[in-house]
């Protein structure tokens, strides 16, 4: 089948702002004396906050709720938006996606909150046909849920999309949808998302085979 829908990951794939999450994170737990190494933070890249805050007042701090932690986190993170910026070959890239007429869908584990504010800086969600953030699922990757919801409200045939994904969680999910993932070494190295099952590796969107030959499952 040839391919007729692309479906994006936002953070890492197309905005640079895993770096911009896990400071954000990291300066949350901070604030409350909590130790934490950043392979701890790193296995949450991919995840949603909330699972991530969830585990901290389980495990870690449970004398603030989960709630006040996402807020103070969502604080850090604006304050950080500033350094905010697409990832370098998106804006190019999406825009050859558009004028040969693929879908495109964004599928993130951020918050609407999040979308909200990237949109307002980037004017993100124009390049999109349908966006789904955290609050669209009730089960988030790895878990394949919201793959699967994206491909069901674009009427979407898994074996001619394509996932581009910079996270084992994300490539996790992907597969798990029964699409073709490409990873994307933004915040990984090609070793780890080969193992995660990325059927491409990419260190740019320049690396994707031309779309006149591409063909998907």
């Amino acid at each position: 089948m040839k391919l007729k829908t692309i479906l994006f990951d936002m953070d890492g794939v197309v905005i640079d702002s895993e770096k911009l999450h896990l400071r954000a994170m990291g300066l949350t737990l901070e604030q409350h004396g909590i130790k934490y190494s950043q392979s701890f933070l790193n296995d949450y890249v991919g995840r949603s906050d909330e699972s991530f805050f969830r585990y901290v007042y389980e495990n870690m701090d449970n004398t603030h709720s989960m709630e006040e932690l996402l807020e103070e986190k969502n604080a850090f993170f604006e304050d950080l938006l500033k350094e905010l910026k697409y990832v370098e070959g998106f804006t190019d890239f999406i825009q050859k996606v558009k004028s040969i007429k693929l879908q495109a869908g964004l599928v993130t584990s951020s918050s609407l909150f999040t979308v909200r504010k990237v949109d307002k800086l980037l004017n993100l969600t124009s390049f999109f046909d349908i966006v789904i953030t955290e609050e669209d699922t009730q089960k988030h990757k790895p878990n394949p849920e919201p793959y699967l919801l994206a491909l069901e409200n674009l009427g979407a045939d898994h074996r001619s999309t394509l996932i581009i994904e910079d996270s084992i969680n994300g490539i996790l999910a992907g597969k798990a949808a029964g699409c073709r993932v490409a990873g994307l070494t933004t915040s990984f190295d090609a070793a780890t998302l080969q193992d995660a099952g990325a059927d491409w590796v990419i260190n740019s969107f320049s690396d994707l085979p031309p779309f006149t030959y591409y063909k998907v499952l």
